[in-house]
Parts: structure tokens; C-alpha cells; sequence
């Protein structure tokens, strides 16, 4: 028997969900990663995995409802939370706070005693290609807030602010955390504007190297 836990990662985002899996790799775990909450509920129900590393927002079946099925199936072993705003903890083991510091995914780990760590190294492709995602999340933000569609903007702030912070780009990932705090607190149309305006700004401080 193997002492290396292996490890559900359930995240939409392609990027994030990229590198997490990059990080938990490199600190010793053995990773298969999922995009919804429903295809995270069929793997650990087959008890192949020792932990569950799962997002709160996703399509399909989210965190939330994932994590409850499980435990109303009796499902036992360890779901950790991922977000990146402030979740109710009952049923989870544990929320780590987005964006998730190397420290948060050793830490865990560590409870479930990972083969040695080697050196993380991010392919520098990965980080380009989160890169050049930014044009398309741009056009994005604006469409939704063109079509005052404040649900899908707030829906796309969230998932800046958990990206961006993860690939080294706080500034962004905390534009956008304010600007979902308004839009959660529904702030002016001008109030909105004038924070995409800004987080716009550094969105292309990026694209433009």
C-alpha cells in the first residue's frame, strides 16, 4: 500500500484548476481533476481517493450541493472547500481561502502523510495561456455590463479573483474582489463602471508584458 493520498480536484476555471494540480503534484499527491461538482461526487463515491479539494461555485452541481450529497450518502473521508469568498463550514472538513498559498496545500497534505515534495516548476505556457485569457474575460465583463447583466459580471469577478491571485496578479484579484463586493452590495451603474474601468487598466498592464 502507497503512503501518496490521492486527490480529487474539482474547479471550472481551466487555468486555476491547472495549476492547483501542478501544486498538489509537486507536494507529493496523485491529482485527477474534474470541472463540476457532479462528475467530483461519482469519483469519491467510488473510494478510490483519500481527499476531496473542491470549489464552491461550478456548473452543473456546485460545491455546496456536491459536499451535501456526499454526506447524506454517508460518504465520511475529507472534502476540503475552495473560495474565494467567506462559506459555511458544516459538513466540510476544512475552507481554504482562494487565492490558495502553496503553505495551504502542504498543510493539508501533510495531514495525510504525502510522499517527499519535489520542486514546483509552472510551465511558463500555462501562465501565458492565462494570459491571453484575459482579452476574452475582458470582453466578457464589459458585454455583461453593457447588458447590466450583474449576475454574470458578479459571476465573473468571482472567478478573477480566485485566478488571479493564484498566477501572481494581487492587484487584479483585488479590483476584483472589490468590484464584486459592490455588485453583491448593488452599487450604481457608475459606481460599477468606474471599478471596471480600473481593473480594465490592469488587465492590460498584463496583456501588454
Amino acid at each position: 500500500m502507497t503512503n501518496t493520498v490521492r486527490l480529487i480536484l474539482a474547479e471550472d476555471d481551466v487555468f486555476l484548476c491547472q495549476l492547483l494540480q501542478l501544486q498538489c503534484e509537486s507536494l507529493g499527491a496523485e491529482v485527477v481533476a474534474v470541472a463540476n461538482g457532479e462528475d467530483a461526487v461519482r469519483l469519491a463515491l467510488s473510494y478510490d481517493y483519500d481527499v476531496l479539494l473542491m470549489d464552491i461555485q461550478m456548473p452543473v452541481c456546485d460545491g455546496i450541493q456536491a459536499m451535501t450529497m456526499l454526506r447524506q450518502l454517508g460518504y465520511e473521508r475529507p472534502i476540503y472547500a475552495m473560495s474565494a469568498d467567506k462559506v459555511d463550514t458544516t459538513g466540510f472538513t476544512a475552507v481554504l481561502t482562494k487565492p490558495l498559498q502553496e503553505t495551504d496545500l502542504r498543510a493539508l497534505l501533510q495531514q495525510h502523510q504525502p510522499k517527499a515534495p519535489t520542486e514546483l516548476v509552472v510551465a511558463p505556457e500555462l501562465r501565458q495561456q492565462f494570459i491571453n485569457s484575459l482579452t476574452d474575460l475582458h470582453q466578457q465583463m464589459q458585454a455583461s455590463f453593457e447588458q447590466q447583466n450583474w449576475q454574470e459580471l458578479q459571476r465573473l469577478s468571482h472567478k478573477l479573483k480566485g485566478s488571479a491571485g493564484s498566477f501572481g496578479y494581487p492587484a487584479i484579484s483585488e479590483q476584483a474582489d472589490q468590484l464584486q463586493a459592490e455588485l453583491q452590495h448593488r452599487a450604481s451603474a457608475t459606481a460599477i463602471e468606474a471599478l471596471l474601468r480600473q481593473l480594465f487598466a490592469l488587465l492590460s498592464e498584463v496583456n501588454d508584458g
